[in-house]
């Protein structure tokens, strides 16, 4: 990736606080992580973040490409 001193999207991270059950949650994809969370909470930012990056593959473009204010238009757009 070419650095051309505008600040641009590197991945996405998914964080659940609401785990009680003591088990360790990890999700990885290319573009995205999801760790821990209850199974519930864990399964909706799994979701969101397939959302998300189903929206950017669709674009044509990748994640990289889209810089900070691009990328929450994106989002916006979606919820």
């Amino acid at each position: 990736m070419k650095r051309t001193g505008q600040s641009r999207v590197v991945g996405l991270l998914g964080v659940g606080f609401d785990h009680q059950d003591g088990l360790v949650r990890i999700t990885q994809a290319d573009d995205y992580k999801v760790l821990m969370g209850s199974k519930e909470s864990h399964t909706e930012l799994q979701k969101i973040c397939n959302r998300i990056d189903e929206a950017v593959v669709s674009s044509g473009r990748v994640l990289s490409d889209y810089t900070p204010e691009e990328f929450m238009e994106l989002v916006a757009q979606l919820y």
